[in-house]
């Protein structure tokens, strides 16, 4: 799937590494028919849900991971990964051909019980005001949505515009962890640091900008589904 190629793999692996890499790469662009090949491999909604959620919840742990320098410390039967750090992002669409999805596609409706703790882990990163301001929270989330495409969040969001140089300083962090990952340095968490924030700030504007990333991609990968 990295070199482009999925004819080694079943018609149902290869339907489903399609579906990861759109919600991945291109979240913006999932559409009905990219989820009926899911459906004629005979994944039912259940199942295409618990697939997205595998989906973001792994994007949300590679940026966490991505923008932390969290290496691998265990033995692993996969093979070895290097990421191209010289390439570039999909080029976003402009804001008018952003997807408008709205509340309902944002959490989970086939398991209530991981709906549940995915609300509420969204309460704590987004709503807590320490030992990140809530506004600089809202700061970042927007940057995030706006990478993701995702309009009814930019919207909501649209009064956390940066005000001044710290907020944009933090929302530029946002868009490179969001846009690029794969790009992060030492240096981008220096430049946190540089803005007076301790190491529990600075490991939740991470998990902030992630959660977003997650939560953008779900939204979409919902709600572009029953579109």
């Amino acid at each position: 799937m990295l070199a482009g190629r999925d004819e080694h793999l079943s018609k149902r692996a290869a339907a489903l590494a399609r579906y990861a890499e759109t919600i991945t790469a291109r979240p913006w662009s999932v559409t009905v028919e990219l989820v009926g090949q899911l459906a004629d491999q005979g994944l039912d909604e259940g199942q295409i849900e618990a697939a997205t959620g595998v989906v973001v919840t792994f994007n949300y742990l590679t940026r966490v991971a991505d923008a932390s320098g969290i290496e691998f410390d265990y033995a692993s039967p996969l093979p070895e990964f290097t990421p191209r750090r010289d390439r570039r992002a999909f080029d976003r669409p402009g804001r008018d051909a952003w997807p408008l999805v709205g509340p309902p596609y944002r959490s989970f409706s086939q398991a209530p019980m991981l709906a549940g703790v995915w609300d509420r882990w969204l309460e704590y990163v987004f709503d807590a005001d320490a030992p990140l301001a809530r506004r600089e929270r809202r700061v970042l989330a927007l940057a995030a949505a706006r990478e993701c495409c995702d309009r009814w969040e930019a919207d909501r969001l649209a009064e956390f515009e940066p005000r001044d140089d710290r907020e944009r300083r933090l929302a530029g962090f946002a868009v490179k962890l969001s846009r690029e990952p794969w790009r992060m340095q030492p240096s981008d968490l220096d430049g946190l640091r540089a803005l007076g924030h301790p190491e529990p700030a600075v490991l939740h504007v991470i998990a902030v900008v992630a959660l977003q990333n997650a939560v953008s991609r779900l939204a979409l990968a919902r709600g572009l589904a029953a579109a």
